[in-house]
């Protein structure tokens, strides 16, 4: 029975978001950044990187609410987790090289290429290379103003 009801309500559904798409895709077309105003693409062996330490930089591009950021870590792996820190930021990761011991809060788990971490907004986390290279790619909303040089 329940069955039958969502295959009634999913035509009605996509009938519904059609009648707001155009009004929609107006709004966004006029909330949007000029994207002749911003960098469209970054090329990563173009782009400069920031020396964060000795062993680990940084690539970063953003647009107004977002921010993506590719965290290089040499040098490992790291005899212990870098220190604790939080930050108001909402932060995805995405583990693109190497493993990676990460610690969110008082859980922590060891994460491969491929995988993927969530650190809400205020909670305390690090994380230590478990391989002689480590590459994350975190996004953050709001962006990290203290990332960006001014």
């Amino acid at each position: 029975m329940n069955r039958l009801i969502l295959m009634m309500m999913i035509p009605a559904f996509f009938s519904c978001a059609g009648n707001g798409t155009n009004q929609t895709n107006k709004e966004d077309a006029q909330n949007t950044q000029n994207s002749d105003s911003i960098e469209l693409f970054m090329e990563y062996e173009k782009t400069e990187a920031i020396k964060v330490s000795e062993t680990v930089s940084r690539k970063f591009t953003y647009l107004d609410n977002l921010m993506m950021v590719i965290v290089d870590f040499k040098d490992g792996p790291m005899n212990e987790p870098d220190p604790f820190h939080s930050h108001p930021h909402e932060q995805i990761s995405y583990v693109a090289e190497g493993d990676v011991l990460v610690i969110i809060g008082d859980q922590q788990k060891r994460l491969t290429s491929g995988d993927i971490y969530v650190v809400p907004s205020g909670v305390p986390h690090t994380v230590q290379s478990l391989t002689p290279t480590l590459r994350l790619i975190d996004s953050f909303n709001p962006i990290r103003e203290d990332f960006i040089k001014k």
